[in-house]
């Protein structure tokens, strides 16, 4: 859908990927050590193991309707989340669960706020996250997981959204500085206006994207800046 528009800036993006350009301290740091990072981390094998298994069973259209995620996306949302090693976690879209369990490995103290109308209907989500069952709210109203997550003690807070949501919600969501993470902007022209529109409702902090995926970082101390990336 979005394919020209990727070809155009390809070579901008892979240069910013590098740090090239970039004068923020903080981003240049979160671009070279989370964004880009090649090092191996202890998460990958089951990450590799479990998208593998998932596409062994699967025909691409099915993949696809499951809303698969690729194995170097996967590896980012574990980084993103070690970065800002959150403690409550929103997610928007049960997808296959494997998102799920990429976050959630990063903390065992961690807790899932899960919001999917359709999860009874996901068969492979509810069987990939059953051993991550005691860790996970399960929700059929977004607005009602919101507010459980936000009532809850201080602490960090990130948000992956997987499928469209009110925006007002994802508003909230920044307002209480929560890192949101917003896939799917290739596939979808309303993941794309979400996250347009989030990027001009966010006052301070920074948006780091390749046109697929999204992270929005709204910390207050940071000064606006958007980083259009390779991955």
């Amino acid at each position: 859908m979005f394919q020209p528009k990727r070809y155009l800036n390809a070579w901008s993006r892979h240069h910013r990927s590098g740090g090239f350009g970039i004068h923020s301290p903080y981003a240049y740091q979160f671009v070279r050590n989370v964004w880009s990072q090649r090092l191996p981390y202890y998460a990958y094998g089951g990450l590799r193991q479990l998208i593998g298994t998932i596409r062994d069973v699967t025909t691409r259209q099915q993949r696809r309707e499951l809303d698969l995620i690729s194995e170097p996306e996967a590896k980012l949302l574990f980084r993103v989340t070690n970065f800002f090693n959150p403690t409550r976690i929103l997610q928007v879209g049960a997808a296959t669960g494997v998102e799920s369990v990429a976050m959630l490995e990063v903390n065992s103290q961690s807790r899932l706020y899960l919001y999917d109308p359709q999860l009874e209907q996901k068969a492979l989500a509810v069987r990939v996250l059953q051993s991550q069952l005691n860790r996970v709210e399960c929700y059929d109203d977004a607005t009602v997981a919101v507010n459980d997550m936000l009532q809850h003690a201080p602490g960090p807070m990130l948000a992956l959204v997987n499928m469209p949501v009110d925006e007002a919600m994802l508003r909230r969501l920044l307002n209480a500085q929560c890192v949101v993470v917003i896939r799917n902007l290739n596939r979808d022209e309303v993941m794309s206006r979400l996250f347009a529109g989030c990027c001009g409702y966010m006052p301070m902090g920074q948006t780091y994207t390749n046109n697929k995926i999204a992270i929005l970082n709204p910390n207050p101390k940071l000064q606006r800046e958007d980083f259009l990336l390779w991955l």
